[in-house]
């Protein structure tokens, strides 16, 4: 097994992971502003909250969604499928 690729692959869990996370937590952001529940979390909105419950939940929904997409395109390219420069070529010889 080459170390190289090993190390790419351990880089790569932990990027899906952190991705996946990130997103999940922007899933969950969306669904408290939809339900009214971040007017009880002053973490997420501060002392002063003005509204617009919509727009930031539309925003976090969007957000999660393209974390959790990046996560899963990540998690399934394939070392090969950046360009390995090591695969064999074809050469001919006159």
């Amino acid at each position: 097994m080459n170390t190289s690729s090993s190390g790419a692959s351990s880089g790569r869990q932990t990027l899906v992971i952190v991705l996946a996370v990130i997103g999940i937590l922007g899933i969950i952001a969306a669904i408290m502003y939809i339900s009214g529940a971040a007017n009880s979390i002053h973490v997420m909105v501060g002392s002063v909250h003005k509204g617009h419950h919509f727009i930031r939940f539309i925003v976090s929904l969007v957000v999660g969604a393209a974390f959790l997409v990046g996560a899963y395109i990540a998690r399934s390219r394939t070392p090969s499928a950046r360009g390995n420069s090591s695969a064999p070529t074809s050469a001919t010889s006159v």
